[in-house]
């Protein structure tokens, strides 16, 4: 049911934490079903490239994993590269994941978008 990767984002987290004064951050939660899943996610970046992107989370099984497969996918790309992360390279970054679990990674990639935006607005200003 969940692949060898899920387990290991799920059991060994990468990226979990603040980033001090973030250049973005984004607040993001699930609004369907009981779940009452809630990801913050923060992140640093320097000469446009993501060197530290970091969440905190109160969530299921699955919004741990895909936090943390989002995080390690984007840290160290550009954030143009970084914005192009979809679903389906966090899901084939976990080896697949259950349908139950299909809003979670919906959900980090949300957070992940959002801080970008985030980043870009404080940029522009």
């Amino acid at each position: 049911m969940y692949s060898e990767k899920y387990l290991k984002h799920f059991q060994n987290p990468q990226n979990i934490g603040d980033v001090l004064e973030p250049d973005g951050a984004a607040d993001v939660k699930h609004e369907g079903g009981g779940c009452l899943d809630r990801v913050r996610m923060t992140m640093k970046v320097e000469d446009d490239i993501v060197v530290d992107i970091r969440y905190k989370l109160r969530a299921c099984s699955g919004t741990i994993a895909a936090s943390s497969a989002v995080t390690s996918l984007a840290n160290g790309k550009s954030v143009s590269e970084a914005d192009d992360i979809q679903i389906a390279d966090v899901l084939q970054e976990l080896g697949g994941v259950p349908e139950k679990k299909m809003h979670s990674v919906e959900l980090a990639v949300k957070a992940l978008n959002e801080a970008i935006a985030d980043y870009r607005r404080r940029a522009a200003e």
